[in-house]
This record gives structure tokens, C-alpha cells and sequence, in this order.
């Protein structure tokens, strides 16, 4: 299921390549280092939790946005030792520049996790494996209620596995599909003994389809066929019509390095935000600030989470406004309303002050630029071109 299937009687906007990419080379020259996302407040916590089901004292840790009021969907890692950081810092970096809802991760540490992982025994390689029915069970019974107990969370729910941990992901697809909204395996030993992946999986009466992502590099040539494999079973089965599915093999990438990008690719698939983008800026073409809070908060009712609205992709489309369209008064009102809402955004204030520089307002662009300096958290050279700009006219003002 992808979660921002905005509705079809939006009607989107639609800007030619051709048009945006020499006005993003434009604004990049014209605004250096403007593009620069809002700094956002986290929170860390470690977890302990005393299962009765594993018999195990087991540990995490939690990654989230700090004062978000509504609950959080969350992303949940396995091998939570060695993906914890990576995985927060790539959703952080999501969330700051709006490519995902606010969102948290919760990454589960290991004990054995060739036990936990595996859903049947093999052979003297893999000791004690076998364990994946428990270790589900102490997931969707323990785990979940107690981060949803402890923490504000949704029950909209992503699982992320590497390698036995993709495993085990695809495990929990063909067990429990409702479980988690989406699954991002990456390089999933999907070759266990048996061919036990290939088998029945109860996709019955589902809702609506879970959002399923796979990937392995061409340097895993192991997992790689494994994994083209197991796609022509799905797509063979039939299976593959109630998910919405997605495979890639990754060039160059070996069984390690395919982790980050999966991750990445796997977030940009299962949030489509361009298409939110350009439903924000259709509704501001058809009604204005109140049109845009109107699709917002239809979007946000319909799929239970919010984005933060797009604060560059509608700059962007703003100063286009003024410097493609010749609309310099409607790019004026578009960014007065966004510094509304984002009032503690220096570069909101810093493209009003150069629009209105540009437009021959002067007294307009020195409230502004002073205005973006008054909210400061930006890079030294920035303020030292806001500064320059306010200087040069205020000197012009002075003059007349």
C-alpha cells in the first residue's frame, strides 16, 4: 500500500522538466546555501524489555521527532546494533526536508539472531535456528503494544530486515501481512532450506495491500538470484496482485552496501511525496492559503499522519511565480504565507528580501532581511550575503 495516493480529482500540477531544472540551477546561483533544511528537535531513548514468551531480557532503541503531537508511524529495524544510526539519520534527514511524514524508528538489538530470524531448522551451519514463529510472536504480542504503550506511536507500521533479517521481514509478509503496512527487505535470504519462502501465504481478505520492497546488489550474486527467483514465484503465483511490490538490483552494491540504499529508495517509493507537492501548489492555484490547509487536512484525515508542508518545493514554485511568470505579487503573498508557518525559517524571509529587492520595494525587502536575521540558524556565509543585500539597500533607500 503506498500512503499518499492523493485522490484522483486533484488536479495536479504539472511542470515540464524542461521549465523547473533551469530555474533550480537559477535559484541555486542567485540563493547560495538557501536550500538548507530546518534544523528539527529529536529525541533518543534506550528500551529494555523483559519478555515472557522469548524468556529473554531484550533491548533497543528509539529514534523520534520531539514535540509532534499526533501519533507517529514507525519504522522498526532489525539488528537494531548495527542499523539504529543508520537508519535514524536517514529518516531524520527525510523528515527535515519533508521527503516523509514525522516519523520514529525503532531498531530491536539482537541476542541470536540466526534463532530469531530463521523460520525452520537447517543444518550444523545454522545452530539453533528455527526460532522466526516465537520470535513473531514477541514481536506483535510484547514489542509493538509496549513501544505504542511507552511512546506516541500509530499503529502504521514499516518493517526493515537485512540479509536473515530480510528474511525474516518477507517471513512476517507471509505470516502476518497485516501486521506492518510495508516491508523493505534488503538482500533477504530468501534461498533458506527447503524453499520454505515459496510456499502458501495468507493474503485472504486483505484491505488493502502491503507495500513491499526487495532489493539485492550484482555484487551478492547469491542473494541477487535468489531474489529473481523469488519474484518470478510471486508474480507466477499470482501473489504479487494483492502486494504493492517492488524489486530492484542494485549496481555495484555487494551485500553490505545495498543497505543504505535500500533503506533510501525503499522510504521514496513508500512516500510519493512529489505528488503531494504538486497537489499543494494546484490547491494554491485554485484557492490560495485556505485551499492549501483544505487539501492538507483531507490528506492528513485520510491517511492518519501528516507531512511537513513542502517549505522549499513551494519557495521554489514561488519565486518562479515572480521570476518566470512575472507574478511578483502573488509570489509575495505565497511566501508571507509561509512564513506563517514556518516563522522560525530564514529563507522564507531571505527570498521575500530578494524578491522584493528585485521588484524595487525596498522597504519591504529590509523588513525582511532583518527579519531573516532576527531568526538566525544559518550558515556564516549566508548571513554575510543577507547582510551584504541589507546593506546594499539600505544604502539605496538612504540615497533618496
Amino acid at each position: 500500500m503506498v500512503w499518499l495516493l492523493l485522490n484522483t480529482e486533484l488536479q495536479l500540477l504539472k511542470s515540464p522538466m524542461k521549465t523547473i531544472l533551469p530555474l533550480l540551477i537559477f535559484i541555486s546561483s542567485i540563493f547560495p546555501e538557501a536550500a538548507f533544511g530546518q534544523a528539527l528537535d529529536y529525541k533518543g531513548d534506550n528500551f529494555e524489555l523483559s519478555s515472557q514468551i522469548l524468556g529473554e531480557q531484550r533491548t533497543g532503541s528509539i529514534f523520534l521527532p520531539d514535540s509532534v503531537k499526533d501519533p507517529l508511524p514507525v519504522l522498526y529495524v532489525l539488528d537494531g546494533e548495527w542499523n539504529h544510526e543508520l537508519a535514524s539519520g536517514i529518516v531524520g534527514h527525510f523528515i527535515r526536508w519533508g521527503r516523509i511524514p514525522d516519523m520514529a524508528v525503532v531498531s530491536l538489538n539482537n541476542i541470536n539472531r540466526t534463532k530469531d530470524f530463521t523460520p525452520t531448522e537447517h543444518d550444523q551451519r545454522y545452530p539453533g535456528s528455527g526460532g522466526a514463529k516465537q520470535f513473531l510472536e514477541f514481536i506483535e504480542e510484547e514489542l509493538i503494544p509496549h513501544m505504542e504503550k511507552e511512546y506516541n506511536l500509530s499503529n502504521q507500521r514499516i518493517l526493515f530486515g537485512h540479509s536473515f533479517g530480510g528474511l525474516f521481514s518477507l517471513y512476517t509478509l507471509k505470516s502476518k501481512p497485516t501486521l506492518f503496512d510495508g516491508y523493505i527487505a534488503v538482500s533477504p535470504s530468501v534461498w533458506w532450506k527447503d524453499e520454505y519462502m515459496y510456499g502458501s501465504y495468507s493474503f485472504n481478505d486483505l484491505d488493502s495491500k502491503p507495500f513491499v520492497y526487495t532489493t539485492a546488489g550484482t555484487n551478492d550474486r547469491t542473494n541477487m538470484q535468489a531474489i529473481e527467483q523469488y519474484i518470478n514465484f510471486l508474480n507466477e503465483s499470482g501473489h504479487a496482485e494483492q502486494l504493492e511490490l517492488y524489486s530492484d538490483i542494485h549496481e555495484g552494491e555487494n551485500h553490505f552496501t545495498n543497505v543504505s540504499i535500500t533503506l533510501h529508495e525503499g522510504l521514496k517509493k513508500l512516500f510519493p511525496v512529489e505528488q503531494f507537492e504538486r497537489a499543494l501548489i494546484s490547491a494554491w492555484t485554485k484557492g490560495g492559503k485556505d485551499e492549501i490547509h483544505s487539501v492538507y487536512e483531507q490528506n492528513a484525515q485520510e491517511y492518519g499522519f501528516r507531512f511537513r508542508l513542502p517549505e522549499e518545493a513551494i519557495r521554489t514554485y514561488a519565486y518562479g511565480l515572480h521570476a518566470r511568470d512575472g507574478k511578483t505579487q502573488e509570489a509575495i503573498d505565497m511566501l508571507s504565507w509561509l512564513g506563517s508557518v514556518y516563522d522560525e525559517s530564514y529563507q522564507v524571509f531571505y527570498f521575500l528580501g530578494a524578491i522584493a529587492k528585485e521588484d524595487g520595494r525596498k522597504e519591504l525587502s529590509i523588513f525582511n532581511y532583518r527579519k531573516a536575521l532576527e531568526v538566525g540558524n544559518m550558515p556564516p556565509r549566508m548571513r554575510t550575503v543577507i547582510e551584504r543585500n541589507l546593506n546594499e539597500v539600505s544604502e539605496s533607500q538612504s540615497e533618496l
